[in-house]
């Protein structure tokens, strides 16, 4: 790519991220906390992100993708996210399922399933986390059982974003002797029982739900690689660019965090000034600015690791997961705290933060399984 492609490439995908603001703004801040409190997403802000090709943002041309790069990548993610963090999970989920195929599926699913990916249409999740196993990639209680050439799937997946809308789910299970593996299921599979979960401390619209499999047949053709490949390949790619996501996102969320109490210091007056010229207040905001700015330092070296394809870039994002994630939650607890009473209430977005934040250092695996992987690649 020549220095004038480059520009062009910019000047494209910046046009194209500033509609996207616009959007948000216009159509998804105004909403989020009804959608919240609705517990779902409306098909129009779907629909809209479909036809606008943002869904398959993270996937090549050649599929229908728009081929971002991981800094752009990374930043369509913060906006998401600083509209709706249960869009962006949808977002995530959907990626991180069709990364997995991209990487691990033959041709033959490559064609079936990526261009339609990139378009939307269906919607895929992944799934993974289980009731009694949490998100224990190795060890799955679900099961898929050889029947001739075909698969029977058995067991419970819990906590699945995306589940209610989903079209298509990668499901990780058992194959006795052979290991776990990756199948993938449509969602209407006979045998397959989606139920939503409700009332839940964030992520409310993301159309988290239950997925039961009762002998669900699936052909040859529904596994991804080989048996004995589900965790250590398809699963590690999927969670890999899950949690590249959720560090962009914690950025976006952050950036709402930040804006939201600087807005407020200005026009709120306690004891005859405005907040924002109390010194207390000032220092709040100022560790939210500092972690805020670490944080972006953090994320777009992961960005730039991945398009290097340096070895380093796996671990990077997880340290960015991690980090970001941990500096949201401290974001949001301040965006409460300067708002004080009004910040526990419905009127204002903060508490929103506060609990989707909080959500942010569990979810693609929880903030202790990166500490332990941070820290067996400090002690080596």
């Amino acid at each position: 790519m020549t220095f004038g492609d480059e520009i062009s490439r910019d000047k494209a995908f910046g046009k194209k991220l500033a509609e996207l603001r616009a959007w948000i703004r216009a159509e998804v801040e105004p909403h989020s906390d009804a959608w919240e409190e609705a517990q779902r997403l409306p098909e129009s802000a779907t629909e809209h992100l479909a036809a606008q090709g943002w869904f398959g943002a993270a996937l090549e041309p050649q599929w229908g993708g728009l081929g971002l790069d991981g800094p752009e990548l990374g930043r369509f993610c913060a906006e998401l996210a600083r509209g709706s963090f249960s869009l962006l999970s949808l977002f995530a989920v959907h990626a991180m399922v069709g990364q997995a195929i991209a990487r691990w599926g033959d041709e033959g699913q490559k064609r079936e399933w990526l261009p339609r990916l990139a378009a939307g249409r269906p919607l895929a999740a992944f799934a993974l986390t289980e009731p009694e196993r949490g998100c224990d990639a190795a060890d799955p209680q679900c099961r898929a059982e050889l029947e001739g050439d075909e698969r029977r799937l058995f067991g419970e997946k819990k906590w699945i974003s995306g589940a209610t809308k989903a079209g298509l789910f990668l499901v990780l299970a058992a194959c006795g002797q052979e290991g776990p593996a990756a199948f993938l299921v449509p969602a209407d599979a006979a045998g397959l029982t989606v139920r939503p979960m409700k009332d839940l401390l964030g992520f409310r619209a993301a159309g988290v739900g239950r997925l039961r499999f009762e002998g669900c047949r699936l052909p040859a053709s529904a596994l991804i690689g080989r048996p004995g490949e589900g965790f250590s390949f398809v699963a590690a790619q999927a969670l890999d660019w899950g949690r590249f996501i959720v560090a962009w996102g914690s950025v976006g969320l952050m950036e709402a965090c930040l804006a939201a109490s600087a807005d407020y210091a200005r026009q709120r007056r306690q004891f005859g000034q405005p907040l924002r010229k109390h010194q207390l207040i000032q220092g709040l905001v100022a560790d939210l600015a500092a972690d805020l700015a670490a944080s972006r330092a953090l994320a777009m070296e992961a960005a730039r690791q991945r398009d290097e394809s340096s070895p380093d870039s796996i671990m990077t994002a997880c340290t960015a997961k991690y980090f970001c994630s941990k500096a949201a939650r401290r974001a949001a607890e301040i965006a409460v705290q300067i708002h004080g009473a009004n910040g526990c209430g419905p009127d204002y977005p903060v508490a929103r933060y506060y609990r989707d934040a909080k959500i942010g250092e569990i979810i693609e695996g929880s903030n202790q399984m990166q500490q332990l992987m941070i820290a067996a690649e400090a002690f080596r």
